[in-house]
């Protein structure tokens, strides 16, 4: 295929794999992030098969459980009581779908990414490059930047998260609404993790309105906590805004104590909160030369566990679809096609399982209840 550059705009977890699936199938990419730095926030993400499949293929999968904490028992417990509910384990899980899942530091992840993607090309990322719009024509894209910058390639992929410039540049009039939801997070160092919650590993506790998940960090030295309430409205745009513990607290009084116990132990200025935001499935993810992958494409609330392991499947899926068309105008197409209805699936099978989440009457279905960690990005026909 007769293609000299890829773009992607956003340099977050997937833009960087997506880079990567791209130059380790001999494409020459450019990444452009509009933050002055690439770097990843410290938070906690869960990774579950499907996607270390792919981490397997872009040869990351094995550092990154070594710096990671493999989840030993998956604890659905009361809320109110914390007796356990169900549990599953590591082992379970292995058994079923051939890998553990992984409580994984996001900056571990994307640092892992990123020293992979300079090796193959130490000047390919660029920051301080916040995308505005863009030209294309039947040879390629032309982006244009903040402050009249602007670079040309054959094509070009928003990897730019949920409030993606590129995806309300190419559809105008659909814009993220907020969804109901508020999220606190925090990370708690393990000596100040309670004993019951500590020996548990990980804990989620579903109340009427209410989901709290905690997990392990690193080998067990962070506890990564998010919480998530309903609520009618919110007005703060970000995604890091600054909380307090009582804040915290108070939206899930009624918690059994060591789980309240855990909130109040945040260090303080630790905690952060935001309201989540969602749009609607697209009937189109591609126009002309320019795609989308990651919450660009599908923006998924977090009730799943599958927002990062959706953008990490699409990035293997858009290298291997280009490795293997004659054009990229074909390569898109297979792309859109493979990925697509997977992408749709999840994101409202994701939307689904908020609701049933804070509805005791109701009975979850985990992702791996609803067979998503079955999923091989690395042999799924593209």
């Amino acid at each position: 295929m007769d293609v000299k550059q890829i773009a992607i705009i956003g340099a977050g977890i997937g833009g960087l794999a997506a880079a990567l699936a791209l130059q380790r199938r001999g494409f020459r990419v450019a990444v452009y992030e509009r933050a002055k730095e690439i770097r990843e926030i410290g938070a906690g993400v869960v990774i579950t098969a499907n996607a270390r499949r792919a981490l397997q293929d872009l040869g990351v999968d094995e550092a990154l459980e070594a710096c990671s904490s493999t989840i030993a028992v998956f604890h659905t417990c009361h809320f109110a009581t914390g007796e356990v509910l169900r549990a599953v384990s590591s082992e379970d899980i292995r058994r079923k779908s051939g890998l553990a899942s992984l409580g994984v530091y996001r900056a571990d992840l994307h640092n892992l990414l990123m020293k992979s993607v300079l090796a193959q090309d130490p000047h390919c990322l660029h920051a301080h490059s916040e995308f505005v719009g863009l030209e294309q024509d039947g040879a390629g894209v032309t982006a244009r930047f903040a402050g009249g910058g602007t670079a040309r390639a054959d094509v070009l992929v928003g990897a730019d998260g949920n409030a993606s410039a590129v995806r309300t540049f190419l559809f105008p009039d659909e814009q993220p609404k907020f969804n109901g939801q508020i999220a606190f997070r925090a990370l708690i160092p393990e000596a100040l993790v309670p004993a019951s919650v500590r020996q548990r590993d990980s804990v989620m506790a579903a109340g009427p309105g209410r989901y709290l998940l905690c997990y392990p960090l690193r080998g067990g030295r962070i506890m990564n906590l998010v919480g998530l309430v309903q609520s009618d409205a919110w007005e703060e745009e970000g995604w890091a805004i600054p909380a307090t513990n009582d804040e915290f607290a108070r939206a899930f009084a009624g918690y059994e104590p060591d789980l309240l116990e855990l909130i109040r132990n945040i260090p303080a200025g630790d905690v952060f909160k935001w309201g989540l935001r969602d749009r609607e499935p697209l009937k189109q993810w591609t126009v002309g030369r320019v795609t989308m992958l990651g919450d660009a494409a599908h923006p998924m609330t977090p009730f799943l566990g599958q927002g990062a392991c959706m953008a990490i499947e699409d990035a293997l899926l858009l290298g291997r679809a280009f490795a293997i068309s004659a054009t990229p105008d074909e390569a898109l197409r297979r792309y859109e096609e493979a990925r697509r209805p997977r992408g749709t699936l999840v994101q409202l099978s994701s939307r689904e399982e908020g609701l049933t989440l804070q509805d005791p009457s109701k009975k979850r279905r985990t992702a791996q209840d609803r067979g998503l960690l079955d999923y091989d990005p690395a042999t799924v026909p593209v």
